[in-house]
């Protein structure tokens, strides 16, 4: 059930942590900002490889510079391959169904109201093993990493790419152009039947 606390909580773990990274930076001025009231499924989708990605709160809509995603994970289907952040810390809130995420080696079981607090440099993953859609809300500090989505599925676009293979490494490329190293080695078999083949 999509409850309004998740949100709030993800917001400010985000938040804080941003805040944390900008302390040197000069200090931008508040005069320059909105504040902005959003309802989740309402941003326009994003058809991102594994998962419809809506983006809530930009990285220039606060000074935090935090962006919040909510992410449709549909029934039997992986919404991110194994991969590691150098820049960014990753906060996941599951609003409805179930997901499995990879913590390094491990995988766990994550029903809704459960967060995961993903920090930079920690390798994740993770998918939908279930027969229901799965609603994930993402908060990303630093936000930049948001025009991820966008950037890769007009670059499949753009190619007419339409092969797992193809698709996989252009997810790859496009990652590692942001610090971000995708190990799809490292996937689990349970994840890996749930690839297309």
């Amino acid at each position: 059930m999509r409850t309004f606390y998740p949100v709030l909580l993800a917001a400010a773990l985000a938040a804080c942590s941003a805040a944390n990274q900008a302390a040197e930076a000069p200090k931008p001025d508040p005069a320059a900002y909105a504040a902005a009231f959003h309802h989740l499924g309402d941003a326009e989708p994003i058809e991102f490889p594994g998962h419809i990605t809506r983006v809530m709160v930009g990285q220039g809509d606060t000074p935090s510079q935090v962006s919040l995603l909510e992410l449709t994970v549909p029934a039997r289907s992986v919404g991110a391959p194994p991969h590691t952040h150098a820049d960014e810390d990753e906060y996941f809130i599951v609003l409805e169904g179930n997901v499995v995420f990879l913590n390094e080696d491990e995988q766990v079981a994550a029903p809704p109201g459960t967060i995961a607090a993903l920090p930079r440099g920690h390798m994740h993953a993770f998918w939908n093993p279930t027969d229901e859609p799965a609603s994930l809300l993402l908060a990303i500090a630093p936000g930049q990493f948001e025009t991820f989505f966008d950037e890769v599925v007009m670059k499949i676009r753009t190619e007419n790419a339409d092969s797992p293979e193809r698709i996989g490494a252009i997810i790859g490329e496009t990652a590692a152009a942001r610090n971000v190293i995708v190990e799809p080695a490292r996937f689990p078999q349970e994840a890996l039947d749930l690839l297309p083949q």
